[in-house]
């Protein structure tokens, strides 16, 4: 469930505790200029992120305050002093804390705000022998604006038996059709491995392929522009959105992306008909309904071209959008 966002409030813990540490040797090394320096810089920088995050205006002036105080006051560092940095540096953690819980209400793909999609509080977990009730191990919260789902909490260690999808040869061989409906020629940009089955049909199927993993891809190092870009494992992160804009900047004009991801209607669907226990089953990050998928495409500058519901117990859907700008 990382983000950018969420990955720059990683650091900011990370930041507030330095912070303490080095102002607790400060306490008693008073005469070190390096860890004054330390402390402060340290302490203007979680003032200039929190202010980017729009954070709590009393913690953005607790912090600082506590860095004018260590750069300007000269003073013995007294058990009231300590006092005051142990308030400051709870009070920075709450607000981080709530802006990271903010942060995984938000839907990354429109920005709007998600409640809780499941109806249930507990599962039974077990055969028929041994059942035991547990908290959902995952919980998708769903967009009030563009009716999409996002992932809100997973608890890895309960996931031992996760699966991930894998494509038979008649399922690449049929979407691989599809994607010719659209692509008569060119070089096709593919993102995955070189190994996976999809490569290897799309290969003996004549086609011209660039490949590169999704961390190539996003690190930038891709250049030309392409025909169509295959998008082999759908990304687990909820910068998803960003991804597909990304990919605009390599496709020709009228060039497509194809992508498929997990259909979570239908396995909610299977968790209260069949009591199908749906965090056995690898899924996404971010996971779309047929009208958040054009919600999506219309902010991203694409249109959707073809949608195609496969799979019968745990479904998928297979998409293919044109670049529209």
């Amino acid at each position: 469930m990382t983000t950018g966002r969420m990955n720059q409030l990683v650091t900011m813990v990370n930041l507030c505790s330095s912070v303490v540490e080095g102002v607790e040797h400060l306490m008693t090394s008073r005469g070190n200029e390096r860890l004054k320096e330390d402390a402060v810089s340290g302490l203007m920088a979680l003032v200039g992120n929190l202010k980017e995050m729009q954070g709590d205006q009393s913690v953005i002036h607790e912090t600082r305050w506590m860095a004018e105080i260590i750069k300007n006051w000269l003073f013995v560092y007294d058990h009231e002093f300590k006092d005051r940095l142990y308030r400051w540096y709870f009070s920075a953690l709450k607000e981080i804390r709530n802006l990271m819980t903010e942060e995984l209400e938000i839907c990354p793909v429109c920005g709007g705000k998600g409640t809780p999609h499941y109806s249930a509080l507990f599962y039974a977990e077990g055969g028929a022998e041994r059942e035991s009730l547990q908290k959902p191990v995952r919980i998708f919260m769903k967009c009030r604006e563009c009716q999409n789902y996002y992932l809100a909490r997973e608890q890895d260690r309960l996931l031992k038996e996760k699966k991930k999808h894998r494509r038979t040869k008649a399922g690449c061989e049929r979407l691989l059709a599809d994607v010719g409906r659209f692509v008569s020629e060119g070089v096709m940009l593919f993102i995955g491995d070189k190994r996976s089955q999809l490569y290897k049909e799309a290969e003996k199927a004549g086609y011209s392929l660039k490949a590169v993993s999704l961390e190539e891809f996003q690190d930038g190092i891709v250049t030309g522009t392409y025909c169509a870009v295959i998008l082999d494992q759908f990304p687990k992160t909820r910068d998803v959105r960003d991804i597909f804009v990304h990919t605009l900047d390599y496709l020709e004009e009228d060039g497509i992306l194809w992508f498929d991801c997990l259909d979570l209607d239908k396995y909610l669907h299977n968790l209260e008909k069949k009591g199908t226990p749906i965090w056995k089953q690898e899924v996404n990050e971010v996971c779309f309904t047929r009208e958040g998928l054009e919600v999506l495409a219309q902010t991203c500058g694409l249109s959707i071209e073809s949608y195609r519901c496969v799979g019968t117990t745990y479904g998928r859907m297979e998409v293919i959008a044109k670049k529209t700008v």
